[in-house]
C-alpha cells in the first residue's frame, strides 16, 4: 500500500546554501528602523516613492476588488457563468451606479452584502490590523505576528470581522477544523499539522494563499528571506502542506518584488518562483524551516514534514501553465486546490505583462480585462481573483484599477484609510511615529466581543436577511420573465396580423 510520502516525488535541491540570498542583502529589523538601506531605493528617483505607494494601494484594493467581483461566479462552472452574465471578451461587471451587475440569486451569494468582499479579504485584513495595532513592538513581525493572527482568526471564525461588523461567512473546511480545535491557540502549527496528517497529506487548499498578499507589502522593507519566513509562519497557522507553503512564499515574493520594481518581466517572475521552490523543497531549509518551527513543534509525526518533497511535474503543470484550459479551474472536485489558485493568478499576471509590452500607453483596462476573464471561468472564482487582483494591482498600480469598480466597492474609504496607515508603518512614507491608535484595529474591533445571546441574534437576523433577499430575487425574476413573455406575445401578434 502506498504511504503518504508516495504522493510526492523527491526533487534534488539546488546546491546553493540559501536560494533566497544569491544576492547579498542587508538584514532588516522588524520595525525597519535600524537598516534603512532596504528602503533606500525609494530615494533613487523622485517618482519611485510615489510609484510604490500607488502599487501598494493597487495591491490591497485590487485584491479586494478581485474578491468582490469573484463572488459573482464563485462555485459556478464556466458554462453557467457565461450563460448568466455573458461571454468572455464581451461582458463587463459593474459595481457603481448606474447599472450595477446583479448577482445570481442563491443562498450562497445572498449571505454577502452587495458590492463587498468575502472571507478571503476579511482574513487578509486580520493580518493588516494585527500589524497596525502592534506597530510599536519591534519584535512583533519576527515573534508575534503569526500567533496574534491565529488569535484574531479564532475570534473571526465565530465573531466575524468586528471592525466592520461583518459576520464570518465562507469559512473553509480545513480552516474550520483547525481553528475550532480546543488546543489551537496553544500550538497552531501543531494542530494544523495533525489535521493535515489525518487527510493522508493529500489536502492542499487555497485558504492560506488567499490572505497572504499583505505580507508581501510588509516585506517591502524586509529582506526576501525574512519575507518568505514570515509567509511560512503566518500561513502555517492553518495550512502546513508543502504545496500551500511554497505557494504563499511565491505570492509574497512576487508582491514584494513588484512593489520594489525588482519583478518587471516574466523572466523575473520565473526567477522568483524558482527561488521559493528551492527554499521550501531544499533539504537544508525544508518546509519546517519555512514554517519557522522545528519538527517537534509540529506535533506528533510533524517532524516527518521535511521528508515530503514537492512533485516537480505537478508544480510545473499549474504554476507554468500557458492557458486556463490546463488549469481546469471550474472542476467541482478540485477547484479549491492551491496550485490552481496560484497558477491562475500567475498566468493572469503573465498575460497582463504581455499586454503591457504591446502598448506604449494605456493600461487602465488591463486589470479589468484580466480579472473579468478569470472570474467568468468560474470555479473558486473569488479566491482566484483575490490572489490575481493582489498581483495585478501591485504590477499596474491603483491608478489603473477600473474606476467603476473602485467607486462602487463597499467600505472603500475604510480600506483606503487602513492602506494609508499600512504604507506609513512599513516605512514607504513618513509618519509612522505620528500615528495614533485606532480602536477598530484591536482584536475585538474596539467594540468588545459579542455575547452568546448577541451571536444568536446576529445569526437569526442574517438568516432572515438571506430569506428576504431570496424572496426579493425570485419576485424580480418572475416579473422579468412575465415582461419578456408579454413582449414576445406582442411581437408574435404583429407577425401574424
Amino acid at each position: 500500500m502506498a504511504t503518504p510520502q508516495d504522493d510526492f516525488v523527491h526533487v534534488p535541491s539546488p546546491t546553493t546554501t540559501n536560494p533566497l540570498s544569491s544576492t547579498p542583502q542587508p538584514q532588516a529589523t522588524a520595525d525597519n528602523t535600524s537598516e534603512p538601506s532596504l528602503l533606500a531605493f525609494l530615494s533613487d528617483h523622485p517618482f519611485i516613492r510615489e510609484s510604490v505607494v500607488d502599487r501598494i494601494y493597487g495591491c490591497i484594493v485590487g485584491s479586494a476588488l478581485g474578491d468582490t467581483i469573484g463572488l459573482y461566479t464563485e462555485f459556478l462552472p464556466q458554462a453557467a457563468c457565461e450563460r448568466v452574465y455573458g461571454k468572455i471578451g464581451e461582458f463587463k461587471f459593474r459595481l457603481a451606479e448606474p447599472g450595477v451587475t446583479e448577482a445570481v440569486n442563491d443562498s450562497h451569494r445572498n449571505r454577502f452584502d452587495p458590492r463587498c468582499w468575502t472571507d478571503d479579504t476579511d482574513q487578509s485584513l486580520l493580518i493588516i490590523l494585527s500589524y497596525l495595532h502592534n506597530r510599536s513592538q519591534p519584535d512583533h513581525l519576527a515573534d508575534h505576528l503569526a500567533s496574534d493572527f491565529a488569535s484574531r482568526l479564532k475570534i473571526w471564525i465565530s465573531q466575524g470581522l468586528l471592525a466592520l461588523g461583518r459576520p464570518p461567512c465562507g469559512i473553509g473546511s480545513l480552516v474550520g477544523s483547525v481553528v475550532l480545535d480546543p488546543h489551537y491557540l496553544g500550538n497552531p502549527v501543531g494542530v494544523a499539522t495533525n489535521q493535515w496528517l489525518k487527510t493522508g497529506r493529500r489536502v492542499a487548499p487555497n485558504g492560506s494563499l488567499m490572505r497572504s498578499h499583505p505580507l508581501g507589502v510588509i516585506g517591502v522593507g524586509l529582506s526576501e528571506e525574512e519575507t518568505v519566513r514570515l509567509a511560512g509562519r503566518v500561513g502555517g497557522t492553518t495550512h502546513v502542506d508543502p504545496r500551500c507553503v511554497v505557494c504563499c512564499c511565491i505570492l509574497v515574493v512576487l508582491v514584494r518584488g513588484l512593489l520594489r520594481c525588482e519583478v518587471r518581466s516574466e523572466r523575473d517572475v520565473d526567477a522568483a518562483i524558482e527561488r521559493c521552490y528551492a527554499f521550501v523543497n531544499g533539504p537544508r531549509e525544508g518546509v519546517t524551516s519555512a514554517l519557522g518551527v522545528v519538527g517537534e513543534d509540529m506535533g506528533p509525526g510533524g517532524g516527518e514534514g521535511d521528508a515530503v518533497a514537492l512533485d516537480r511535474g505537478e508544480f510545473e503543470k499549474y504554476v507554468y501553465a500557458e492557458g486556463f484550459e490546463v488549469l481546469e479551474i471550474d472542476d467541482r472536485k478540485t477547484m479549491g486546490y492551491v496550485y490552481k489558485c496560484l497558477g491562475s493568478a500567475v498566468l493572469s499576471l503573465r498575460m497582463a505583462m504581455r499586454e503591457v509590452e504591446k502598448r506604449f500607453m494605456g493600461r487602465d483596462d488591463v486589470f479589468e480585462e484580466r480579472i473579468t476573464e478569470l472570474v467568468l471561468r468560474g470555479g473558486d472564482a473569488d479566491t482566484n481573483a483575490t490572489v490575481a487582483g493582489g498581483l495585478l494591482g501591485a504590477y499596474l498600480g491603483f491608478g489603473n484599477l477600473p474606476k467603476h469598480w473602485v467607486n462602487g466597492l463597499d467600505h472603500r474609504e475604510w480600506l483606503m484609510k487602513k492602506t494609508e496607515r499600512l504604507i506609513k508603518v512599513v516605512g514607504v512614507e513618513d509618519g509612522k511615529e505620528e500615528l495614533v491608535d485606532e480602536k477598530d484595529e484591536a482584536a475585538d474591533g474596539g467594540k468588545g466581543l459579542m455575547t452568546e445571546h448577541e451571536l444568536r441574534k446576529r445569526d437569526g437576523d442574517l438568516l432572515m436577511l438571506i430569506l428576504q433577499r431570496d424572496k426579493a430575487g425570485k419576485e424580480k425574476e418572475a416579473a422579468a420573465k412575465k415582461q419578456k413573455q408579454h413582449k414576445g406575445g406582442l411581437a408574435n401578434w404583429f407577425k401574424t396580423s
